[in-house]
């Protein structure tokens, strides 16, 4: 779908141009509209993948006057990304929207071939055609996209939907129109914002049509069944439809060729094929296993918060999600091995959107054992809303905690709740942020998500364990905060201040970094630094940063 409306946004961008500037001119208007486009909607891996193709098209066709060969700039795009950002490669938009796209170019064709020879059997040749001009957008593209996307969305999400095609049919023909009004309605706006506003009461009514056929078909009964998919199947699956489409392109000679060789030599070639994937997959395997030691990456997730710890068994857990499900599923992508779906432990320290809105795709796209809460249910934010109910979808144990207890992780591993205690502050729901230590051996670790003077008071005054050789400072480091009475309880060598860059907010305050300098605590910034990890082996700390974005 974005490839879908990156064509459309340069048809669009193309056609305003060209009467006002000159060929070259408008490939750059389009190309600086593309590029607007790709920042405003989030700059995902699909889009930037879309963007990056749409490009390289102006550039080529329009601007040097040669055909655009479309394998080239698929693998062009992909290759820009991965090289910018190798981890991209573990992105699930980007798998998908680049193998849609691939999936596209090899199948639609002979698929509208192939049909269209099957109704000139049975229909006189103007039907045909008036047929085909129906199938063609709404179930020949679709099925032709789902060949070799159909493999990952079950790998991924281990589920098979019975009726997307008749729904892929009923919404992908109004996209062009939710396209070009919503566009149009966002240019003239800048301009006329009366005018701007009729205009996306239409794009409105394509959008409601859309909205409201996708929540018709989510609400059919059985519409989507369970089916996992080990890795090494859809590898496999792969392998065979690679097989067929190499087959056939082939001449028919070829063919009969082919399969007396693969039937002469079919033992030997799935031994050295069997011991060839046998490889690959046990040096991954191999390669991703727990080094016996404990890791703590802070998530360069912007403005929010997002942990993710690792045991030395290779427990999971994650501590809030950010803002972005996205971005979190991005970084996450960059700490877990692809084939991993698995979380022991989401901690959910409260329900801001800072916090929780990213962990909605966490459960799209991995098992979630335990959701751990500060007892907060329903009716505290919509998003929190949807977490819960992610979580009891998923049939996760949601777990409220109170101060007091000790979750034991293993490995020697264990986590002390020391807030909230068993009743809630009613005015500020940041102080009721689920705030635990972390202990593992010699080394240990405090995280108050947004609890601020107050929360940290009741902490005071109740005598919790606070003492932690790594502190990740309470609400993004703002002055409300890690007070100076608080720091002198936890005595950190490493303050982490989790913000992103050139924050609105300030983050962290000018305040706070002068009480960390007071307490002699090192103070390392995502914003600055980007993912910062903190490994130990129980007697030794040490730490390492990573710009990922």
């Amino acid at each position: 779908m974005c490839g879908f409306n990156v064509a459309i946004l340069v048809a669009i961008l193309v056609r305003l141009a060209e009467p006002f500037f000159s060929r070259r001119g408008a490939v750059i208007f389009a190309l600086v509209g593309i590029s607007l486009y790709t920042v405003l909607v989030g700059a995902d891996a699909s889009v930037v993948r879309a963007a990056l193709m749409g490009g390289i098209y102006l550039i080529a066709n329009r601007w040097l006057g040669r055909p655009n060969f479309a394998f080239a700039s698929l693998f062009l795009a992909g290759i820009a990304m991965t090289l910018v950002r190798p981890f991209t490669l573990w992105d699930v938009g980007f798998q998908l929207s680049f193998a849609a796209t691939l999936s596209l170019m090899l199948y639609a064709d002979p698929l509208t071939q192939w049909t269209r020879r099957i109704l000139r059997r049975w229909l006189v040749r103007d039907w045909v055609e008036n047929v085909m001009g129906v199938l063609s957008e709404a179930v020949i593209l679709t099925i032709a996209a789902q060949i070799l996307t159909l493999p990952l969305i079950i790998a991924y999400f281990d589920q098979l939907s019975l009726i997307s095609f008749l729904a892929n049919a009923l919404i992908l023909p109004v996209q062009p129109a939710v396209m070009i009004w919503g566009g149009l309605a966002t240019l003239v706006g800048l301009a006329l914002p009366a005018v701007g506003q009729l205009l996306g009461w239409v794009a409105w009514i394509f959008l409601g049509y859309t909205i409201w056929m996708v929540r018709l078909f989510a609400a059919v009964p059985g519409a989507a069944v369970p089916l996992v998919i080990p890795t090494s199947g859809v590898i496999a699956i792969f392998g065979v439809i690679g097989g067929l489409t190499w087959l056939g392109k082939q001449p028919l000679e070829r063919r009969s060729q082919i399969f007396t060789a693969v039937r002469q030599n079919i033992t030997q070639r799935l031994a050295v094929g069997a011991s060839g994937v046998t490889v690959v997959l046990i040096l991954s395997w191999g390669m991703s296993q727990p080094d016996g030691q404990l890791h703590i990456a802070f998530l360069n997730v912007g403005q929010g918060d997002a942990t993710f710890i690792q045991t030395p068994s290779g427990r999971q857990i994650l501590v809030d999600g950010g803002l972005y499900p996205s971005i979190l599923n991005d970084q996450l992508g960059r700490q877990m091995p692809f084939w991993d779906k698995e979380i022991d432990i989401l901690i959910a320290t409260h329900p801001d959107a800072d916090h929780v809105s990213g962990l909605v795709g966490v459960f799209d796209r991995y098992r979630v054992n335990t959701l751990i809460t500060n007892g907060q249910s329903f009716g505290e934010s919509p998003i929190y809303d949807e977490v819960l109910a992610a979580a009891e979808k998923q049939q996760t144990e949601i777990r409220p905690v109170q101060a007091g207890e000790i979750i034991e992780v293993e490995d020697g591993v264990r986590l002390e709740v020391v807030h909230p205690g068993p009743m809630l502050i009613a005015d500020n729901r940041n102080e009721n942020s689920v705030s635990m230590r972390l202990v593992y051996e010699d080394f240990t670790f405090l995280f108050t998500g947004d609890a601020e003077q107050q929360g940290e008071a009741e902490m005071l005054a109740a005598e919790r364990p606070l003492t932690a050789l790594v502190f990740k400072a309470g609400h993004h480091g703002s002055n409300s905060s890690s007070s100076l009475p608080f720091l002198q309880a936890i005595q950190p060598q490493i303050i982490i201040v989790s913000s992103g860059v050139d924050n609105r907010f300030g983050h962290p305050a000018p305040e706070m970094l002068e009480r960390a300098t007071a307490v002699g605590a090192a103070v390392l910034r995502t914003d600055k630094l980007g993912t910062i990890t903190v490994t130990t082996d129980g007697s030794t700390m040490w730490w390492q940063a990573k710009s990922t974005r």
